[in-house]
Order: structure tokens, then sequence, then C-alpha cells
């Protein structure tokens, strides 16, 4: 949705992303922003969701940031964009001003030229991040289990993290009843597991994170199993390290026991590393720096842990949690650090059942119409309420 008074400015706009993304979105112009709850609410009293609202921004008239800002009330999923001119420096500043306190999500620099190829660079990637918080779509795993299960939920979490996208299904629903019929299942043993981007389309019944991690094809044997460098955690630590060792030709493995990005991968939003002036989450971040050192050549060794380590004649032996043993010339230990917990016994024991630590978008779905109660210091527990979908959060 473009929400713009001046005729230039959103033709421009429409004509540009018309072009674009007219063949999957609706491209919408409010060009009188008094009306713009009121068109928001009608799109999705019809079923339609908003993914973006693009705001012209300019330095003698800045009421559009605070237009956009209205829009979190309106619809909390959707992003609010600035648009911005080229050289409007005064405007520019303000736009600054509204990323840091939250009232804006992202700016552009309004297209000059046709084609506008960093114009929509930046588009392209804003509707990336709104497309990441959705649920549906295109599932190459899914998961059949328990609903308020810790465990169905760990996996959820863990495909969430490794970027997988998975569909959830409730065992005890019409819906779930039914894919466990058809897969020749009754009564079986929750979770399950259906690797359905296989042709055989492999069914996991309660599989080990280490089941499913050999299941999907991505390890390879280390053979003999000696490398020159063994990085302890693929937290971000982890990776930077995997990706310098790798790039200047070094056999690099990284032993990971649960999801590659460490805490940083539960983050909705990274605005201060290096190179990402608009922000990251830290999903996509950790990501992009797992494909780098795997591009480079670097092994992962995923779902296990490092139990012991010794030096024998001059190497490292590090023995793993599935039994093998890795050798290597140096060892990287990048562990990370783990979440404080409250230390009440009842929340104790709810965990993954309705308390979570690290929140991510794999519980916002389970939480949908509930009220979410957020405990925490600092900056990060204001994050996870703007990735609920709507419904009541505290």
């Amino acid at each position: 949705m473009i929400v713009c008074n001046d005729p230039g400015v959103w033709e421009s706009l429409h004509r540009e992303l018309s072009k674009r993304y007219g063949a999957d979105y609706q491209i919408v112009v409010c060009d009188r922003p008094a009306e713009l709850a009121a068109r928001m609410r009608d799109l999705r009293a019809a079923g339609l969701s908003v993914a973006l609202v693009i705001g012209a921004v300019d330095g003698q008239d800045p009421d559009g940031v605070r237009q956009l800002a209205a829009v979190r009330a309106i619809d909390p999923t959707a992003l609010r964009v600035a648009a911005v001119g080229w050289g409007d420096w005064e405007a520019i500043r303000s736009v600054f001003t509204a990323v840091t306190l939250g009232t804006i999500d992202h700016w552009v620099t309004r297209p000059v030229q046709t084609p506008a190829e960093e114009f929509h660079r930046s588009i392209t990637e804003f509707l990336r991040e709104w497309n990441s918080q959705r649920s549906g779509g295109f599932e190459p795993v899914q998961v059949i289990g328990k609903r308020w299960s810790a465990r169905s939920q760990e996996l959820r979490d863990l495909f969430g993290r490794h970027r997988v996208p998975a569909g959830s299904y409730d065992a005890a629903s019409g819906r779930g009843r039914q894919m466990l019929a058809d897969l020749g299942l009754e009564s079986p043993e929750l979770p399950v597991v259906v690797l359905r981007f296989w042709a055989d389309r492999p069914v996991l019944v309660n599989p080990s994170n280490l089941e499913i991690a050999d299941a999907f094809g991505l390890m390879k044997p280390i053979s003999p199993n000696e490398v020159d460098v063994a990085v302890v955690g693929g937290g971000p630590a982890g990776l930077a390290a995997a990706v310098g060792a790798s790039s200047e030709g070094l056999r690099t493995a990284v032993i990971e026991h649960q999801a590659v990005g460490g805490q940083a991968g539960t983050s909705s939003m990274i605005r201060n590393y290096p190179g990402f002036s608009q922000g990251v989450s830290g999903a996509t971040l950790t990501q992009e720096i797992w494909r780098q050192a795997w591009t480079f050549g670097t092994t992962f060794l995923y779902m296990r842990q490092a139990q012991t380590l010794a030096a024998k004649d001059g190497h490292y032996r590090l023995c793993l949690s599935d039994g093998n043993v890795l050798t290597a010339h140096t060892v990287i230990i990048a562990t990370g650090a783990t979440y404080r917990r409250l230390g009440i016994p009842p929340l104790e024991d709810m965990q993954g059942r309705g308390v979570f630590y690290g929140a991510t978008n794999s519980e916002a779905p389970a939480m949908h119409g509930r009220n979410v109660f957020v405990a925490g210091g600092g900056n990060s527990p204001g994050r996870p309420p703007c990735i609920w979908p709507s419904g009541p959060a505290r």
C-alpha cells in the first residue's frame, strides 16, 4: 500500500512497483492519508494481508512518519517503509530518528530512473522479511504431534532456526488424524516427521535430532576423521571462524548440537551489525554466514556435542556424542551463552509447553488470540510482541 497525497510521487511509486510486483501483489494507493486506517481495515476485512505500507516522507512535511507510525495499531504485521527523495537530507534525518525509536521499520530512496534496481533490491528484502514471519505455503517438512508437547515445539523451533519451512499439525485434529491415516500409521509414538522433499517421502517416528539431521542428507563423513580446524559451536563467532579458516583452504569442521546461529539466530532484528544499514534478522544473518562457510568447504556436524577434549601427539582429540572421535590441529571453542532462567519450578516444568526462552517466530502461531506475557530486561523483551499475529498481547 502506498500512502501519499502528491500525485507525482505516488504515481511514480505505483508505476515502478506494479511493473516488478504486480503479478504477485496488489498495489493499492491511498492518496488521502487521513483515510489510511479505514482503507487498511477494509483490506483486512476482505481477507487481504498488507505486506508493506510505503509512505512518502518529505523534509518540508514530515507527517508521513506520523502516518506510518499509526500503522502498527492497525496491522502489527505490516512493515512500515518511509520513501524519501534522493538528496532530501532533512527528511532522511527525521526517518533515521523514527527508525531508532521504532516508529517505522525501514526506509528507501524513491526511484529516480528505470529500472530502479537499488530501489527494488530494498523492496524485495522487505517483502522477504515480511513473508518469513508468515505461516503456510511451501512445506518440505511436516511435523504431526501433540499441540502442547514440548518435543513438538522443540522441533518447530529447530526447523525454524534452520530456516526450513515446516508445517505443524495437531495429531488430535481431523487434519492430523487424516494425515496419520494416509501415512499408514495407527497410534504412532509422537511426534511424526515427514520429509516431503525426498522422492520416497521418508517418515520418521519420534526421531531424535541426530536422526533428523542424518535423514536430511547434509552430513558427509570426514575421512579420515582429521581436520585442520575444529570449531565447537555454530553461533556467530563459530561461523565467522569457520568462514575465515575454510576460506584459507583449511579443512574445517563445525560441531553444533542445536541450531546454527546460537542466541543471535533467535533475534527478530539486529541493527548494529556492520554492513546491514536496514537491520537484519538474526536468522537471516547467521544463515548467510553459514552459507558462506559451507560454500568454502566447511563440514557441519549437526546435533552432536563435543564431550571431551584431549591433546595427543601434537593433535587434539574431540570425542563426540555420537561415539566418533575427531582429530584436529587447532580447536576453537565458541560455545556462546545460555539463557538465564527464572528458576520457578512450576514454570520450568512448562518449558516448551507455553513457557519459552528466546521466543522465535515458530511460537507465534500457537499464541494466536492469546495473551502473551514477556519477562526480562534490556531491549530483547520488547521485540517478540511485534511478531505475534493479530490478537491480544501484553
